[in-house]
């Protein structure tokens, strides 16, 4: 008895329909995409714990709603971090200001512009780093650019 062992190329499996013993018919895999959270099946990612340290998810599942703390990269758990933290700061420079983005006055933002981080008005495009001043902008930019560095892969 001969045997003869063929390799599926990657993003490919057998069509069983189309193929016969003398000839094998490859077919593309192509994956829905989710409809909901649930749906997305089997995932990997990095979590944040409750120490503000980063751990590691392999081959955990999102069924009944759970694992949505879960980022796909170590990047963007670190980024989340710093971003809750720029939360935190920000309502304090706020000193109660929350931007009304339908009025006309302007908003000072800190946003990220050709791989840089520069200050800008802004009337109507909401931004997470907005303030009611161009002081109060600047201060935190000056304060906080590095914690902003680090929000960036979940802010641009």
């Amino acid at each position: 008895m001969k045997t003869l062992k063929i390799e599926v190329p990657n993003g490919y499996e057998i069509d069983k329909e189309q193929s016969t013993f003398e000839k094998i018919v490859f077919k593309e895999i192509k994956k829905e995409l989710p409809e909901s959270w649930d749906e997305l099946g089997e995932i990997e990612g990095y979590y944040v714990n409750d120490f503000s340290k980063i751990s590691a998810f392999f081959q955990t599942h999102t069924k009944n709603g759970i694992n949505r703390n879960t980022f796909a990269t170590e990047e963007q758990a670190e980024a989340s971090i710093a971003l809750a933290q720029l939360s935190q700061l920000r309502e304090v420079y706020r000193q109660g200001w929350t931007p009304d983005w339908n009025d006309t006055n302007p908003k000072y933002v800190i946003e990220f512009n050709k791989n840089g981080i520069h200050k800008n008005i802004w009337y109507s495009l909401n931004n997470f780093l907005s303030f009611q001043s161009k002081e109060i902008a600047e201060k935190f930019l000056e304060n906080f650019k590095d914690l902003i560095e680090k929000a960036k892969p979940l802010m641009s």
